[in-house]
């Protein structure tokens, strides 16, 4: 990401530094000219016998130099300086989407294990300092590997697809979904204690069995639950919901588990 900003910022520093370098030796060319004029100006008003057509010539002398300059001016920024800065906002974009690319499951669309490790870091310390508490959700599709193995394999990539179009649409604006890997997400759920995100991953479990996926088939999930603790680190967090996953497990398809004194 640090690179990406590197390289995009090299075309706007050389866009930025022709400009400014063009605009010194304009001004360097305009301050010769008004010096020339005041010199002209000055002689003829010590010496006001000179030619008569003599202040005609040098007015127009200076006024086709300054119309050069103003034209060399237009024809500098049509062939270097707005070239420049077209590769410089290229270049930007470019960086900007490689940026949503590193931080997005090529699959489902929705924000990738990089992007977890970036903001879990901020969601802890917010926690430590601010007692923003928050909750992990692990989603795990039961039987997923069957799902390719009988289906193939396109079709557990659609049905990972709809699942995570599922899950974004049944959580708020302030949450962030996560593709972890194979058939399991993770859901990070701010503002709510253990007793509400378990009634959330209740609903997320019933809307799962409920829904008809690709080719009609009927799946179920299993769901761990753990609200953030100030001493936890990003491991630690993701060792706890594991092990609230592993627990719902062992209970069999479609339940939700949870260490009550975790939630």
């Amino acid at each position: 990401m640090l690179q990406d900003e590197d390289r995009a910022s090299g075309p706007a520093l050389s866009a930025k530094g022709a400009g400014l370098l063009y605009a010194a030796l304009a001004a360097a060319l305009a301050g010769a000219l008004l010096v020339a004029f005041g010199l002209v100006y000055g002689l003829l008003r010590e010496h006001p016998n000179l030619a008569p057509g003599f202040i005609q010539e040098a007015y127009a002398a200076l006024a086709i130099g300054l119309l050069l300059l103003a034209a060399q001016a237009a024809l500098v920024f049509a062939g270097l300086v707005r070239p420049l800065r077209e590769a410089a906002m290229r270049v930007d974009n470019l960086a900007q989407a490689l940026d949503q690319h590193s931080h997005r499951d090529a699959l489902t669309g929705v924000l990738n294990r990089t992007a977890f490790d970036h903001l879990i870091v901020r969601e802890l310390e917010a926690l430590r300092r601010y007692d923003v508490g928050f909750c992990a959700v692990m989603v795990d599709v039961d039987g997923f590997r069957q799902v390719n193995e009988i289906h193939g394999y396109e079709t557990g990539d659609r049905v990972l697809c709809e699942l995570a179009q599922l899950l974004k649409a049944h959580i708020r604006k302030a949450d962030f979904l996560f593709r972890w890997r194979s058939g399991r997400f993770l859901i990070l759920t701010s503002g709510i204690n253990g007793t509400q995100a378990l009634r959330f991953a209740g609903k997320l479990n019933v809307l799962v069995s409920g829904h008809a996926f690709q080719q009609g088939l009927r799946l179920t999930a299993s769901l761990g639950v753990v609200r953030a603790q100030a001493e936890d680190s990003p491991e630690v967090l993701v060792a706890r919901v594991k092990t609230a996953l592993a627990q719902a497990k062992e209970q069999g398809p479609g339940n939700v588990g949870g260490d009550a004194a975790d939630t």
